[in-house]
């Protein structure tokens, strides 16, 4: 009978449930369809909820100032005479005697070595004696020929006879010219003997004593007499940086300082380019040549080249901390005119520390953003602080 009574009360409670639950579906819908809420407790309709205000990033700007239009760049280079020579000789021989130490300056035609070579000497006086043997042959067959003309008209002398008479007088016209030929060549040998200064200079390096014995391939080996250099002009060769090598062209203009001559700098300016960019490091060579007043600059000097390039396209400066780095490239965030931001891909020419130098992908006219945010993206509605 217990049992009996238990199960009539579970079956009146799920009565009671399912009653009460139809009764909160009934009542949610009622409350739907007034535009009412369903909590307890609350008088406000749906309609009167307002979405909550949408915070904006604050971020900085700045405007870009226009880039200088010409750029210095900076690098290093060597100073080398201007012009530069080894001598050495073509002539066989002893040097009786040399002229001349290293720092001395000589002038253009300045005797420097002198070749002792009897046996050339000699070559040259039997040379000049074998023509004048050959003139002598060459007056008598002239004076044959003259003869002959005479006797043939007359027939007193066979055709035959001139012919071979004015033949002679050819041949020993050729001998004449091969026997001066001789002369000269022997003279030129002789001229060898005698090593002069090239031009207006300095000897820098000296190789040779009195007494050596050099012969005609001297120079060959390597070895030579003097090496004389024009010191009143260097060239400088600097190896210029691919971004660089298409402005630095002959006639640009560049200071030099070197840090021996403190306080002072040279003027120098670009007189050729090797037009062509080394594989290897991405450079051109560029070779300069500035004055050298008093021989003040030895050369081999390395020093500061500073060339002053005139840039092909305008450029702009902004805060070093406004461009970001994304996927590898660098990126500025700018603020449009509906004050959303907007990512564009710029060109770093120089990086100046505090300041970037970008030739491209900026103008003056853009709004740059200062230390944009990591979670900024484009199409950001911002809210802009001008400095």
């Amino acid at each position: 009978m217990a049992n009996t009574f238990i199960r009539v009360l579970g079956l009146a409670g799920m009565a009671l449930g399912a009653v009460l639950l139809d009764r909160h579906f009934d009542l949610a819908g009622r409350a739907a369809e007034m535009g009412r809420s369903i909590l307890p407790g609350s008088g406000a309709t749906a309609n009167d909820v307002k979405p909550a205000a949408v915070q904006l990033r604050t971020v900085r700007i700045v405007k870009p100032k226009a880039g200088r239009d010409r750029i210095e760049v900076t690098l290093p280079g060597r100073t080398a005479p201007v012009e530069q020579a080894r001598l050495s000789g073509r002539a066989t021989g002893i040097v009786s005697e040399r002229r001349g130490e290293i720092g001395d300056r000589i002038r253009a035609g300045d005797i420097l070595v002198l070749i002792d070579a009897p046996e050339i000497s000699q070559q040259l006086e039997r040379a000049r004696a074998a023509v004048e043997q050959v003139r002598a042959r060459l007056t008598l067959a002239e004076v044959t020929l003259e003869r002959a003309q005479e006797l043939v008209p007359k027939k007193f002398l066979p055709e035959q006879a001139r012919d071979d008479r004015a033949a002679n007088v050819s041949i020993a016209k050729a001998d004449l010219a091969a026997a001066l030929a001789e002369v000269r060549r022997l003279e030129e040998i002789q001229g060898f003997q005698t090593i002069r200064a090239p031009f207006d200079g300095v000897i820098i390096e000296r190789q040779v004593e009195r007494g050596d014995r050099v012969t005609g391939d001297f120079g060959a080996t390597g070895t030579y007499f003097y090496n004389v250099a024009r010191l009143e002009q260097l060239r400088l060769e600097v190896d210029v940086p691919q971004s660089y090598a298409l402005s630095v062209k002959p006639g640009t203009s560049a200071k030099i300082s070197f840090a021996e001559v403190s306080g002072r700098t040279f003027d120098a300016k670009v007189v050729r380019t090797s037009q062509s960019i080394d594989q290897a490091s991405g450079t051109m060579r560029a070779e300069l040549v500035m004055d050298n007043p008093d021989f003040l600059l030895p050369a081999g000097l390395t020093g500061q080249v500073i060339l002053d390039i005139e840039r092909e396209t305008p450029c702009v400066l902004v805060p070093g901390n406004a461009l970001v780095v994304r996927q590898g490239q660098q990126y500025a965030a700018l603020v449009d005119q509906d004050e959303k931001i907007q990512f564009v891909r710029v060109s770093l020419s120089r990086d100046l520390g505090s300041e970037a130098e970008i030739c491209s992908g900026l103008t003056p006219d853009d709004r740059v953003v200062l230390s944009p945010n990591a979670l900024l993206k484009s199409g950001d509605k911002v809210e802009v602080v001008r400095l």
